[in-house]
């Protein structure tokens, strides 16, 4: 073989392996601008009066609801009380009533601890209003009595 056609095989091998490739072609950059956003509509912001209107009216749903489960209480359904008491926390975990009942019916089902934790949070509540004084007081004695019979002599 010459070397003529030892060039010539060379370069079609050139030829089949790099010129025979398709070319990869970079796409030109993107010089469209982005499309304009519109934006949504944003949420409403309740304004200061809305607000207290509605916790006025969690307030209200708590006292019904207080209302409720004092009755149950008083028909000795101690655990649907229980139900409607945190019904009324739920609904504003700021109303003393129902944590003072709640500590009650606790009481009533001899669970001085339970009844404790109840009555801390209607003390920090109702601690300024001399309506309730006098029944934090005597909640506190019979919750002590109650916890005091549960201690090993």
């Amino acid at each position: 073989m010459t070397v003529r056609w030892k060039c010539v095989g060379v370069a079609a091998v050139f030829l089949l392996l790099f010129a025979c490739r398709p070319a990869q072609i970079t796409p030109p950059p993107d010089t469209t601008p982005p499309a304009p956003t519109i934006p949504g509509p944003q949420p409403a912001t309740p304004s200061p009066g809305a607000t207290e209107k509605e916790l006025q009216r969690r307030e209200q749903v708590a006292a019904a609801l207080t209302d409720q489960g004092r009755q149950l209480l008083s028909d000795g359904r101690l655990d649907a009380a229980i139900r409607v008491f945190e019904q009324a926390v739920s609904q504003s975990p700021q109303y003393g009533p129902a944590y003072f009942y709640l500590a009650e019916t606790w009481l009533k089902k001899n669970n001085g601890p339970q009844a404790r934790a109840f009555h801390e949070q209607a003390t920090l509540y109702l601690h300024d209003q001399t309506a309730w004084t006098h029944r934090l007081e005597r909640q506190a004695i019979e919750i002590a009595r109650s916890i005091s019979g549960l201690s090993l002599p």
